[in-house]
């Protein structure tokens, strides 16, 4: 019978787990001598391809191991059997003792690993360090140092040109914000939503950068219409890559400005180009534009009327002159006595003949010298040197005056009516200028009526008295009303005058603190108005 017949079942039961257990043994020391095996053939290559250089220090800073190949020593002139048992104190300045140092007392005192940097001179050039220490067991530290000056020099420089950059990116911002023009960007991938609205942009629209930016024009701008026009712009672009067009849109407030806008279509790192828009705002210049025209206008316009005058000055000027210069030809240059005697009726001893002579002579010379004042008028009221003389004067003596001079001027059929008015009203004036005015607006009414009544008068409303002149004449055509009291106006260009008359008046009404105006109708009549202070001021 073998060795394990007389053995029992659970007898045989402990000798198979006793043996299971030496088999475990022993293949456990066989892995472990495997394992040591391996390690000691390839720790040293596993170590040389390390970047660090390793060291084991006890608490006190002495070296017990340097594992580290000498392409990862950092210390200069130093190797394994050199270094070891010396102080980490004696090997690095003082420095960099220091950081290890701290690092060696944060690690002891807290039981994790913990990472410091220092620095050393290598050949004349500075290197930086990275040392990694952590705690092997109670006694040992295990320091792992790595050269990381490549690294440095590379954050360095990228921090150089992220400043750089910054400093770029600053400056252009700054310039695109303060540049006066529309800057903007679209993108054509996201519903044509701003990605970009400069400061300029959003002074004159009045709407914020932080408004405007993520936002379409349908949603920032106030006038709808507008908003779908721009859109239509910026599918236009798509088409086209670029437009260049004036446009004109409302800001918040309401204002209506026109720019000169340029639309252009360019790449970007996107599927979706954008869209980038300049615009100048050309309002202001629009603006001066008009006016210039209307100037020009009015200049074209005045150099007419001041031709139309020049040349009808000629004409009033030389038909009186003409006949007064003729009638005296005739009386210096008659042969005989009795030829000078017949020209002046003395002959004939008619003394109506004599007084139609007189009346010619007279009647001529008037019309010069009105000729004459009212451009001497005239320039003193555009220079500023019109004096008035004022003092207090009763209307109804000015008005009965101008009756009594004008009522026989009337053309045949022609009733000159003074109003009733108050007789007692009196203003602070001058009485040669408010004179003036009525006998200017009296003759045009004479002039132009052929039938009919002439009204004039006066009445008191509030603080300013109101004249007037009221005829039932042929009226002014009202493409003349606008201009009748413009210089060298006149409501018909084939009737004798200057056509001062009525500018003369509008200019004295305002020195003196008041206005003049008209209302007429072709073919019925024409009234004259014109006010004046109770108080004199001149204007």
């Amino acid at each position: 019978m073998g060795l394990y017949e007389q053995k029992t079942k659970e007898e045989l039961l402990i000798i198979v787990e006793n043996l299971e257990k030496k088999v475990e043994k022993l293949s456990s020391e066989l892995s472990s001598l495997k394992t040591g095996r391996f390690r000691e053939k390839y720790s040293t290559r596993i170590l040389d391809a390390l970047p660090d250089m390793l060291t084991v220090f006890d608490h006190d800073a002495n070296i017990v191991e340097l594992a580290s190949s000498p392409a990862t020593n950092h210390v200069e002139g130093t190797d394994s059997g050199s270094i070891v048992g010396s102080n980490v104190k004696d090997i690095v300045p003082e420095e960099a003792y220091d950081s290890v140092r701290k690092n060696m007392d944060k690690v002891i005192a807290t039981g994790q690993g913990s990472i410091a940097k220092h620095s050393l001179m290598l050949d004349g050039v500075l290197h930086h360090y990275e040392n990694r220490i952590f705690p092997l067991d109670e006694k040992y530290l295990l320091c792992m140092c790595r050269d990381v000056s490549e690294k440095v020099k590379a954050e360095v420089l990228n921090a150089s040109q992220r400043n750089e950059i910054i400093r770029l990116n600053s400056l252009m911002h700054a310039i695109l914000n303060n540049v006066p023009v529309y800057l903007f960007v679209k993108d054509t991938g996201d519903n044509f939503r701003y990605l970009y609205w400069n400061r300029a942009f959003a002074e004159q629209t009045g709407i914020a950068v932080e408004v405007a930016v993520g936002k379409t024009d349908i949603e920032i701008f106030p006038n709808s219409e507008e908003a779908r026009r721009f859109r239509a712009g910026d599918f236009a672009v798509m088409q086209t890559g670029r437009m260049e067009y004036l446009e004109e849109y409302t800001t918040l407030s309401g204002d209506i400005r026109m720019v000169t806008m340029i639309k252009t279509l360019v790449p970007s790192g996107n599927e979706h180009p954008y869209i980038i828009g300049v615009g100048w705002d050309v309002t202001d210049i629009k603006k001066v534009e008009k006016e210039l025209i209307k100037a020009r206008i009015k200049a074209e316009e005045a150099d007419k009327l001041k031709s139309s005058f020049l040349a009808n000055m000629s004409h009033e000027i030389r038909t009186p002159l003409n006949a007064i210069v003729g009638f005296s030809n005739l009386l210096a240059y008659a042969q005989e006595e009795s030829e000078r005697a017949q020209y002046i009726g003395i002959e004939s001893n008619n003394k109506e003949e004599q007084l139609q002579y007189a009346e010619f002579v007279e009647k001529n010379s008037g019309l010069l010298l009105n000729l004459f004042n009212d451009i001497l008028d005239l320039s003193a009221l555009e220079a500023g040197s019109l004096r008035f003389s004022i003092r207090s004067v009763r209307l109804i003596d000015v008005c009965a005056q101008l009756y009594c001079l004008n009522h026989s001027s009337v053309q045949p059929g022609v009733k000159l009516i003074l109003d009733e008015v108050d007789p007692e009203l009196s203003i602070q004036g001058d009485w040669d200028r408010i004179s003036q005015i009525w006998l200017n607006l009296l003759s045009n009414a004479i002039k132009f009526t052929s039938n009919g009544e002439i009204h004039f008068g006066f009445e008191k409303k509030d603080q300013i008295v109101q004249g007037y002149v009221s005829d039932t004449g042929i009226g002014i055509p009202a493409e003349r009303v606008t201009t009748i009291f413009s210089r060298f106006g006149k409501v018909n260009d084939f009737v004798q005058g200057t056509g001062l008359g009525l500018t003369i008046c509008r200019m004295l009404t305002e020195k003196m603190g008041g206005r003049i105006w008209v209302r007429s109708k072709v073919g019925i009549g024409t009234t004259f108005y014109f006010t004046l202070p109770i108080e004199f001021k001149e204007m």
